[in-house]
């Protein structure tokens, strides 16, 4: 069953999305978390728009080889009806609400009765428990009584259906709750331990308070499980200009990104094995100046799932107003709702390969998601999933298999001013090819977006005012990546 997209328009124009860096300002984690809390008629219509159908499980043909962790938020209750259960580890629940003053829960939004939690265990997951705390941790860690209290309900609530363990995602602390919160961790890990269950802490994406330093993970990780690592809201609602939700890379040593979260980490001592990359299912959309790539903003930005930020371009876009940013490795693309012109950031399973094969190459526990379900019923991020994370449970004939993409040399070769490129794709899926000149600088996409099955692409490539030269063209996508050269003669 496909989203309504008109309707998941609308909501996500009301979810902000999370500002700057977690702890120091409200993540997207507790920005949608109050707009629910805010708006349960929303909550409401979103489970009204999923079939109540049961999932049906379809005979897995492959099996996860590495962790791969996705929160349900509670607001996306029924939307585990397109869930490929087979591709994950982990599914965990959002959210049990802390109250500070006593330590019970303020709600834990209908975990006792969510059909999710059945269908993941089903399934053969792990499911988690999130415990949330976004304000008043001062109060909560200033009274041992509430801290002992909080401790014994998570435990009977893990015990009430019998699930794996916890996730712990406390934000918006200060530096004077480190101390305190640490003791937490130990004491809930201890307890957790006693009763053969796990234990999964939220890190943030830049660590301003300085709440997780090497002498953290020394200390608790003999009750830590995983660390799951938040890395989106590096471009934020309020951010002065348009940008990425989740750069991989920057163009400057101070600039920070995912690879420096991810190293940060690891430098001060947490364990690669049981680190999980956290990446953004939802993308940021802002008014800005001009058509300019990262252009200033003129007002506060918004969330927008994938399937939204995605069918947005599918439907109302040019061409030529899509790109992939070579800095950031990171998709955009841009637009004039008639007024003004706005910028939309997002995450596409190119740009998650890329960020996916960095966690491979530093041997990582794995990845995650914020959050399952914001994919609608595209499947190309799940086939992206089975694709880098999976190992087939029958291997096929090699003879038998099609040729994954053609990309032929272009003509004439060499040139000047114009050639010729075709390329073609076994299955449909995100391609991007690109001409780069000799140095590596990208001159031109000649294509961005959703390549058909079968289908040959004829692209012209006009070499302008170039210079004479060789170049290369680039045509990649989650999946493979295949280059050629080309001479351009004045």
């Amino acid at each position: 069953m496909r989203y309504n997209k008109i309707y998941f328009s609308i909501l996500s124009f009301f979810i902000i999305v999370g500002i700057l860096w977690g702890q120091e300002h409200p993540s997207i984690h507790q920005q949608e978390w109050e707009f629910y809390q805010n708006n349960p008629d929303a909550v409401q219509s979103i489970e009204r728009s999923f079939s109540q159908t049961e999932k049906k499980f379809n005979k897995p043909t492959s099996i996860p080889n590495a962790v791969v962790y996705g929160f349900h938020p509670y607001w996306m209750n029924g939307a585990e009806s397109n869930y490929q259960f087979d591709l994950l580890t982990h599914l965990a629940y959002f959210s049990a609400d802390v109250d500070p003053a006593t330590g019970n829960f303020s709600s834990t939004h209908n975990y006792s009765t969510a059909t999710v939690i059945t269908q993941a265990k089903n399934a053969g997951l792990k499911v988690h428990l999130t415990i949330v705390c976004f304000t008043d941790h001062a109060v909560l860690f200033g009274n041992q009584s509430s801290v002992d209290r909080l401790v014994n309900n998570i435990i009977a609530k893990v015990k009430e259906r019998n699930i794996d363990g916890v996730n712990i995602d406390f934000e918006s602390m200060n530096s004077s709750d480190n101390a305190p919160f640490k003791k937490f961790i130990l004491q809930l890990g201890d307890s957790l331990k006693k009763h053969q269950k796990e234990l999964c802490v939220e890190l943030f994406a830049v660590d301003w308070d300085n709440t997780f330093p090497s002498s953290f993970f020394t200390d608790v990780d003999p009750v830590v499980d995983q660390y799951f690592v938040m890395l989106y809201a590096y471009f934020y609602s309020k951010s002065p200009t348009a940008g990425p939700n989740a750069p991989m890379r920057n163009s400057t040593a101070s600039g920070y990104h995912v690879l420096k979260s991810i190293d940060t980490y690891l430098n001060r001592g947490c364990p690669p094995k049981k680190l999980i990359a956290g990446f953004p299912y939802y993308g940021n959309d802002w008014p800005v100046v001009s058509s300019a790539r990262m252009a200033a903003t003129t007002g506060t930005g918004s969330s927008r799932f994938y399937n939204v930020a995605k069918n947005n371009y599918l439907d109302t876009m040019k061409a030529e107003n899509l790109f992939f940013d070579a800095t950031y490795a990171t998709p955009w693309y841009r637009y004039h709702n008639g007024t003004s012109w706005r910028q939309t950031w997002y995450d596409d399973s190119l740009s998650l390969a890329m960020k996916y094969d960095s966690v491979k190459i530093r041997k990582l526990s794995g990845v995650g998601m914020w959050a399952l379900g914001y994919d609608g019923s595209e499947p190309e991020l799940w086939n992206l999933l089975r694709n880098k994370f999976t190992t087939p449970l029958r291997v096929e004939k090699e003879n038998t298999l099609p040729a994954q993409f053609t990309l032929s040399q272009n003509y004439p070769n060499p040139f000047n001013p114009g050639t010729t490129i075709t390329f073609a794709v076994h299955h449909a899926e995100y391609v991007n090819l690109t001409v780069f000149n000799s140095i590596g600088q990208s001159v031109e996409t000649l294509f961005y977006g959703v390549a058909e099955s079968n289908t040959p692409y004829t692209l012209h490539f006009d070499s302008n005012n170039l210079s004479s030269g060789t170049y290369f063209y680039l045509l990649r996508s989650a999946s493979f990546h295949l280059s050629r050269k080309m001479v351009l003669l004045r």
